[in-house]
């Protein structure tokens, strides 16, 4: 059995090659990006996106109605707490310009994180009409008290671990030793299977490009069409395929890379046509080898019931 995958994306406005977002504020990647290049994607691949929606987007009434749509097409939609954009201690009210920078696990203490996780819940619950199963912190940033929020708030899944790599230098978690493949959380460490609620489904990430390269993110091997061609990728899925008997794969982007100029990673028509053939290419392989594509709230299902036998 090959296997399952799931498409995840940080839905967030659209930003400039620096990362700071856009002035003035636009949400182009989201309201146009995934009906008229994303979806027809989607739709040829038999894909069901999970949309990972930061409080920027979800506080935008156009946002709101092609997120609607998705959600009617199949698409999941989870929590990505960008924390600067939220109550309480909001650090920005004219988001517009700026930078997010911030770890919420690092920056707040477990009490204003759980309550910045509450709130944009209830703000997605609101807007798009259905209350978030699954999470994924910006930049990375969970640790165990996100995850005891999480319990809390009753979601099943997280999304924010990236397997190999060490945020520390950038002021984040070391995610070095997490497994690369979905496992219940202990309750006593967040990179070890136990007996908790939550199910870890990791980003897929396994090594380094060349061993000799420094130790810095984009010179690991993602599921990510952002900085990997498509051939690095696919070897990364067959990969998975010899060494786990029905690997959980996890492709992550931001939906601002599908448009130029909106992230550092693609800056003119000829980087997005690329980006985009690199995307089509690796979702071409999965699913000719016989991966599923899942969402997050399947995958959890899935590893529930296999749990049981």
């Amino acid at each position: 059995m090959a296997g399952s995958f799931c498409i995840t994306i940080d839905t967030e406005p659209d930003c400039d090659i620096h990362w700071k977002r856009s002035r003035p504020l636009t949400f182009e990647s989201v309201t146009f990006g995934i009906p008229s290049i994303l979806r027809p994607i989607w739709d040829k691949f038999g894909i069901r996106p999970v949309y990972f929606i930061s409080p920027e987007v979800v506080e935008n009434d156009k946002c709101c109605r092609t997120l609607k749509d998705e959600i009617a097409r199949g698409a999941e939609i989870g929590a990505h707490l960008h924390s600067e954009y939220i109550e309480p201690q909001r650090k920005h009210e004219d988001i517009a310009g700026t930078a997010s920078d911030e770890f919420p696990c690092f920056a707040y203490d477990a009490e204003i994180e759980l309550t910045k996780i509450k709130n944009l819940t209830e703000l997605i619950e609101n807007k798009l009409g259905v209350r978030p199963v699954s999470y994924r912190a910006a930049r990375y940033g969970a640790d165990l008290d996100t995850i005891k929020a999480l319990e809390k708030l009753g979601y099943k899944v997280d999304s924010s671990v990236t397997p190999d790599t060490d945020w520390r230098s950038y002021g984040g978690p070391d995610h070095s030793r997490a497994p690369k493949q979905p496992y219940f959380i202990s309750q006593t460490d967040y990179y070890s299977p136990g007996d908790g609620t939550i199910l870890e489904v990791p980003i897929t990430v396994s090594g380094k490009r060349l061993p000799f390269l420094p130790a810095k993110w984009m010179f690991y091997r993602w599921l990510r069409p952002t900085h990997m061609t498509a051939f690095e990728m696919k070897s990364l899925v067959s990969k998975f395929a010899r060494n786990y008997p029905s690997p959980v794969l996890n492709l992550m982007f931001h939906s601002m890379e599908v448009l130029p100029g909106k992230t550092p990673f693609v800056r003119t028509k000829l980087g997005q046509k690329l980006y985009l053939s690199r995307l089509n290419s690796i979702l071409r392989y999965m699913t000719k080898t016989g991966f599923k594509s899942k969402t997050l709230a399947e995958i959890y299902s899935q590893t529930v019931t296999r749990s049981k036998k």
